[in-house]
């Protein structure tokens, strides 16, 4: 199937371009550099691409870009929790998914896939995530808020008949990205502190970005109408993942717990920090997901494609080793690699 795809040049989208590719799909990337297409399709070993130069808030663009194609996948999505990413939030994930989604229905495209967030579904009402659970009342940060938008928008074509297929992530890691993720990112930074700051609730949901791709790329069927599908992945309590970092790394790594108030507080120091364009591993939005964050029910998805998900160890470690490969973190911080 030809299939129109947005986002194609970013982490996800790349191990998605070559997911395609092995099963017989050929993606179009709507992509705004022409030079990162290369270098998506030169780290992930795949042919070249047909793409069109341009961005999802162009009109013009993404009517080019679904041109010929029998379906589209929207990805692009600018993330992040920081303040002064504002602008770029709204323009990309509110008004960009409008223009993509809008064109893909006009056209009646089948199917039109929409990659949303986890972020989108919290708190959850059971204690659970749930794929197609309530829309968040009080998104936290400007991200959720600006999906939460995004979303809106697909359910509305979701009730109007059209075959829109939501996808709701959770965390994502992995190796192998042109840049570098939030999640990775996010990473390298607690590696680096001297001390790993911690709460007392929550806990981390993330999940492989090779398992999120290769979901993204059974959704491409036609004839099944709405679809929604949760890739929540595995959650972790903050003992168990001290216990992951330590059997990943192959060190202790020096962490203190602190309460929940304290740990939030550090988190507006971050905002602060964040407007100053000073480095700080820790954003008031990402504090309080990780004092909130609970676990996500997948089940109907792992069932409706046979897939488990990659184990959470596994997942670390290659996400480290790239890390250290491409100069993100220093050696010395995962003495695993060498042991």
């Amino acid at each position: 199937m030809k299939v129109a795809v947005t986002g194609g040049t970013g982490f996800t989208g790349g191990h998605t371009l070559k997911k395609l590719i092995d099963a017989g799909h050929e993606p179009v990337v709507l992509a705004r550099n022409a030079e990162k297409l290369a270098r998506v399709i030169e780290l992930h070993k795949i042919h070249p691409v047909k793409y069109v130069l341009g961005d999802v808030s162009d009109p013009v663009a993404v009517s080019s870009l679904m041109d010929g194609c029998d379906a589209a996948m929207h990805i692009a999505a600018v993330t992040g929790t920081q303040i002064r990413k504002i602008p770029s939030l709204k323009e990309t994930n509110i008004e960009g998914t409008r223009t993509v989604l809008e064109e893909a229905a006009r056209r009646e495209m089948d199917p039109i896939i929409y990659v949303s967030s986890q972020s989108t579904l919290h708190p959850p009402p059971e204690e659970k995530y749930v794929a197609n659970g309530p829309l968040s009342d009080e998104p936290l940060g400007v991200y959720a808020q600006s999906k939460v938008e995004g979303e809106r928008f697909a359910r509305r074509l979701q009730e109007e008949g059209h075959p829109v297929v939501i996808v709701w992530p959770s965390g994502i890691i992995g190796p192998r990205d042109v840049g570098i993720s939030v999640a990775a990112s996010g990473i390298a930074r607690l590696f680096n502190v001297p001390i790993l700051p911690l709460p007392k609730t929550g806990g981390i949901l993330m999940h492989d970005v090779r398992d999120l791709s290769e979901v993204l790329t059974r959704c491409v069927v036609q004839n099944q109408g709405p679809r929604h599908f949760g890739v929540f992945g595995h959650f972790y309590d903050w003992d168990e993942t001290k216990t992951l970092l330590r059997d990943v790394t192959g060190r202790n790594m020096r962490s203190i717990q602190l309460p929940d108030n304290l740990f939030l507080g550090l988190g507006h120091l971050g905002d602060l920090f964040d407007l100053l364009h000073l480095p700080f591993p820790l954003d008031h939005s990402t504090a309080q997901f990780m004092t909130g964050l609970k676990p996500g029910d997948d089940l109907h998805t792992r069932q409706e494609f046979n897939l488990e998900w990659r184990p959470l160890e596994e997942s670390f470690f290659d996400t480290l080793q790239w890390l250290v490969e491409e100069g993100h973190l220093r050696p010395r911080k995962v003495p695993s690699l060498f042991s």
